[in-house]
């Protein structure tokens, strides 16, 4: 089957993209499994340490995905093109104390546009605080890639909660990772104030 004639199952609706429900039948029709085995998509991630294959992606999805309540992992289906070009995700989602870790991959190069990630980001974050009612999000990052730490703090008003000194091994160093958290009540003031900025504008 040809990834361009899948069927998604929508979850979330956006303009660019849709987050879709992840099948195996997107783990078995897509390129998904092989983001983690490209040198350059997995730079700042704790992935490409060993091979992936589409049947170690097919035993994630059962074991990992389906029906794990403390996980909401979805497709970022890019709608022109008819391709999934990334994931989202909530994972240990906490329900006695409200929070969860968000997560994004753009696994394919081409779409590795803002505008992709911030509509990706966006559906999901209103999705937590607004639909299953989390109080916070937290997140955290490789310290070599500052460049999503500011875009975190910037669009959607993260906040720096500390480092991890010399926490994982990477491109042959023990690097940091940045913690950051965003609370339900700084979402809201960011919108309110990116809103009054437009009408002011």
């Amino acid at each position: 089957m040809d990834e361009n004639n899948l069927n998604y199952d929508i979850f979330i609706k956006g303009n660019l993209v849709d987050l879709v429900i992840i099948t195996e039948e997107i783990v078995e029709h897509t390129n998904w499994y092989n983001w983690f085995n490209d040198e350059e998509t997995t730079l700042h991630m704790q992935q490409h340490y060993y091979p992936n294959t589409k049947s170690m992606q097919m035993d994630f999805y059962k074991k990992i995905i389906k029906n794990n309540k403390e996980k909401i992992q979805l497709g970022i289906y890019h709608k022109k093109d008819k391709i999934l070009c990334g994931l989202v995700s909530l994972n240990k989602i906490d329900n006695l104390n409200r929070n969860a870790e968000i997560s994004l991959i753009i696994g394919e190069n081409k779409y590795r546009k803002l505008e992709v990630s911030h509509e990706a980001m966006k559906l999901i974050i209103n999705h937590a605080f607004n639909t299953i009612n989390l109080h916070k999000i937290n997140a955290g990052y490789i310290e070599t890639l500052e460049s999503w730490g500011l875009f975190l703090r910037r669009t959607f008003g993260f906040s720096n909660e500390g480092i991890q000194k010399e926490q994982v091994y990477k491109n042959g160093k023990y690097l940091n990772i940045v913690n950051l958290g965003l609370t339900k009540n700084q979402y809201h003031t960011m919108i309110k104030e990116n809103i009054n900025e437009e009408k002011s504008d």
